[in-house]
């Protein structure tokens, strides 16, 4: 299953689970059918004005999943509806009742109800520098961030992303992930971090 969907699907599991672990317990404790009826349709009543909002947000939060209109790891851009404006961001959670969107190290919890008001546009994610560097003895990971953040000048959705890959005696492999801001600074971007790399690196590769 898709993350949305598992997450879905196991809330309402719980939940159906809950109520009738309740419904069970009322009837062993000796009340009668009628006056759980009874009580029963009080209680709807009054959990339905007060939860208004939340039940507004948990329909919607259904057609959302129903219709596919998000999908976890898309960058889409909401306008209109309640949002005063946009939000852009990438899709990293699909809940009931909230939409998380994140946005650089930030993340945006967005009520499904706004969301379904709202104008969904998918954007196109850029083709990101993903390259695999074997280091110098005695150059560090962090020397290598430091020598990318001061050398690179094409704007980025975030700070490249340095992982330790591989130790092999004196020599250290990352692994070097970056992504620009358009998707036509693809090719420039790639030609910077290279020429960064390359003075730090022994070898380079994808």
């Amino acid at each position: 299953m898709e993350p949305g969907t598992a997450g879905t699907l196991g809330f309402l599991i719980r939940l159906t689970t809950i109520l009738v672990i309740l419904v069970v317990a009322l009837r062993i404790a000796g009340l009668r059918p009628r006056t759980l009826e009874l009580g029963s349709a009080v209680t709807v009543v009054v959990f339905g004005l007060a939860a208004q909002q939340t039940l507004g947000n948990l329909f919607a939060g259904t057609v959302l999943l129903s219709a596919r209109a998000l999908r976890v790891g898309e960058r889409v851009r909401l306008q209109g509806g309640g949002l005063a404006g946009s939000v852009e961001g990438v899709v990293s959670a699909l809940g009931l009742l909230y939409t998380v969107l994140a946005s650089g190290e930030d993340t945006m919890m967005i009520p499904n109800s706004v969301v379904l008001a709202a104008a969904v546009v998918p954007l196109r994610e850029p083709t990101g520098v993903d390259l695999r560097a074997r280091l110098r003895p005695g150059v560090t990971p962090s020397d290598v961030e430091k020598l990318l953040r001061e050398s690179i000048q094409i704007p980025m959705r975030g700070p490249p992303r340095i992982t330790l890959e591989e130790l092999d005696g004196d020599e250290v492999v990352v692994r070097i992930a970056a992504t620009p801001q358009h998707p036509a600074d693809g090719p420039r971007l790639a030609t910077e971090v290279l020429r960064a790399v390359a003075s730090q690196a022994a070898h380079v590769g994808g």
